[in-house]
């Protein structure tokens, strides 16, 4: 073996062995945890779901930006076991065993229940009935406050993890009692009390009156040194000059002939009651005040006061420059009102309250209607709004117990034309059992040829006993106009009344009107005029048309007129009623003959639209023409009649 043969075949032992190694490397790599040594930069590590594809957990980074592991979603957790309900004062308790209904196994998703409760009976929870949860090893939960008597029912739902909720459990019911544990008035007796019970601190400032005090029974040795004081002496006491408490030439009190003085550290007087009222220079500390009248400041500046006058009490504040504000309140009724403008008498805003009723009036400036006025209203079972514009036309809002409804009011109308009453929006049930429905009534004229018409849509929902939706229009014009291009209507552009593919028109109003013909011909007239059939034989009748005006006839003839090969017979019609149409060749249905007697019958169809007066009512008599012959028939034994179909 030369010398460059060698060098290469051990070139390519080196190249092995380091394959090998670097495969060894891979291998021992492949047994070890893959993130043993991996961060998450930013975003998320997703846990997801391979069949719904969804993400049931993010490891990272949250969408709202905080970090953390957080679970999403998942199935819905099977129902709870059934509560245990227990009564408690004016409330119930409510316990959890931590168990699933039919003893399955909590899931490892599952979280806590939600206690839901209601004063009806197979309710459906949700967040109006709402208290509170209990976690997934189970628990007692207390809802309070509760009406006392009343029967309630509880349902818990089962929350996973992911914030889904799964089935309510069995509804359990339980009724709150009342507050226990305090005796009832006069239950106390003196066998009750023990001996000693009663101390000093047990008995109330002036609870002893001087007929529970036995005769002789207080000596003098009950009577503590300084005891008695001038107040409680029962006879007047008299002072010759003047009674001083405090240090003389610094804060003291001072009674006289004059009245009383009171005087700060400094000497400075600060309160007198000398000629008969009270001057305090002073502030005045102190838990109640009484009086019939109080001020604060003097006009022509800011004022104040509060007053008990005429079986109303008052407090009313005047600026400067007139505003008002008042806050007063008597028998039955509660009230704060302001004014704004000094020089009309009219409020700006009020609040009032009385039994049953509380009330927000906003105003302008007159009381008479003209002006911009806005009013709410409470009260036993129901709650309205106004809103006026000052010029005639108004919005009125009412929720009742039974129905809702917006009112609303036109502007005035222009001279000559009558006032109007106000349309409205209802939504209601007529009965408990009725279907929800929502009712857009038109406004109307109050007099004149329109008085007591109204357009309106009715849209009702489904019931159990019908299943469908309804929704009624009533008007005598429907228009549909082009659509709002900016501010104005567009009247260059077609447009479409498509319906769904599933719907048609129901509109008895086209349905077509056919007359046939009844009996054979017999003493005809013959010539090139048309002459009606007689009694009897085809009969005429009445159509409407639609308000296009638009009408389809269609005329199907069978017959024979044999006189000669020129002959001809034909079956046609003439109008009469809103408008006059003659009966024509044009109008008709034709057959001419093609020999002698030995022709055979031949058939005739004419259809075509013809343009009316709309919405009219016309009858149509049918006629016939034979040029010649006694011999002409029409074969009655198939179809001779005339259609009239009204168009849309």
């Amino acid at each position: 073996m030369d010398a460059a043969t060698r060098r290469a075949i051990e070139g390519l032992t080196r190249e092995l062995q380091r394959t090998q190694a670097e495969l060894a490397t891979v291998k021992r790599a492949s047994r070890r945890p893959q993130l043993g040594f991996s961060s998450i930069e930013s975003g998320s590590l997703d846990v997801v779901d391979p069949e719904t594809g969804r993400v049931r957990l993010r490891l990272g980074y949250q969408p709202d930006g905080s970090v953390g592991v957080v679970p999403e979603g998942g199935d819905p957790p099977p129902a709870p076991s059934a509560p245990i309900v227990a009564p408690a004062p004016v409330g119930l308790m409510v316990q959890w065993d931590g168990r699933l209904a039919h003893d399955l196994a909590l899931p490892a998703d599952f979280d806590h229940v939600s206690a839901h409760v209601s004063a009806t009976s197979g309710f459906t929870p949700g967040a109006a009935t709402f208290q509170g949860t209990i976690p997934r090893a189970g628990g007692l939960f207390p809802v309070v406050p509760l009406e006392v008597g009343t029967t309630y029912y509880v349902q818990l739902v089962g929350v996973g993890t992911g914030g889904v909720e799964g089935a309510p459990s069995v509804e359990a019911s339980g009724i709150p009692e009342a507050v226990g544990g305090v005796p009832a008035p006069g239950s106390i007796t003196e066998t009750e009390i023990a001996d000693d019970a009663v101390t000093s601190p047990k008995i109330r400032a002036l609870a002893v009156e001087a007929h529970h005090i036995v005769a002789e029974a207080i000596e003098a040795g009950h009577i503590t040194a300084g005891a008695v004081t001038a107040s409680k002496l029962a006879a007047e006491i008299v002072l010759a000059s003047r009674l001083i408490a405090g240090n003389p030439g610094a804060d003291r009190a001072e009674i006289d002939n004059h009245g009383i003085k009171v005087y700060n550290a400094d000497g400075e007087l600060i309160l007198t009651t000398e000629g008969g009222n009270l001057t305090l220079t002073g502030n005045i500390v102190g838990s109640e005040i009484t009086g019939s009248r109080f001020t604060i400041g003097a006009a022509p500046g800011n004022v104040g006061s509060i007053e008990d006058a005429s079986g109303v009490v008052r407090t009313r504040v005047i600026s400067s420059t007139g505003q008002r504000a008042q806050l007063a309140a008597t028998t039955g009724q509660a009230e704060f009102t302001a004014w704004a403008n000094p020089a009309t008498p009219s409020p700006i805003g009020g609040v009032v309250a009385q039994d049953g009723l509380v009330g927000l009036t906003l105003q302008s400036v007159s009381g008479d209607g003209s002006a911009p006025l806005s009013q709410q209203m409470v009260s036993d079972g129901q709650a309205t709004g106004l809103w006026r514009a000052g010029n005639g036309s108004d919005i009125s809002i009412q929720a009742s117990q039974g129905w809702s409804a917006i009112g609303a009011m036109p502007p005035p109308p222009t001279a000559g034309e009558p006032e109007a009453l106000g349309g409205a929006i209802y939504a209601l049930r007529r009965t408990a059992s009725d279907a929800p429905a929502l009712s857009i009534q038109s406004p109307m004229s109050a007099d004149g040829p329109g008085a007591t018409r109204r357009s309106y849509m009715h849209v009702e929902g489904a019931v159990t006993s019908r299943p469908t939706t309804i929704i009624t229009q009533a008007a005598q014009r429907f228009y549909i106009q082009g659509e709002l291009v900016g501010s104005s209507t567009d009247a260059t552009t077609d447009g479409v009344v498509q319906l769904a593919g599933t719907h048609t028109l129901l509109v008895p109003r086209h349905a077509p009107v056919t007359g046939e013909l009844q009996a054979q011909l017999t003493g005809y007239s013959t010539g090139t005029d048309f002459y009606d059939f007689p009694a009897g034989t085809f009969a005429p009748f009445t159509f409407k048309t639609g308000w296009s005006g638009r009408v389809r006839f269609t005329i199907n003839m069978c017959g024979l007129n044999p006189a000669s090969a020129a002959s001809s017979l034909a079956l046609g019609f003439r109008l009469t009623g809103a408008g006059t149409l003659g009966a024509h060749l044009s109008r008709c249905a034709f057959v001419r003959s093609i020999g002698a007697a030995t022709g055979s019958t031949r058939q005739s169809h004419w259809s075509k639209p013809v343009s009316l007066l709309g919405n009219a009512e016309y009858t149509l008599t049918p006629c016939y023409r034979i040029t010649s012959g006694t011999t002409s028939t029409f074969d009655l034994a198939l179809d001779n009649s005339i259609t009239v179909e009204p168009l849309m």
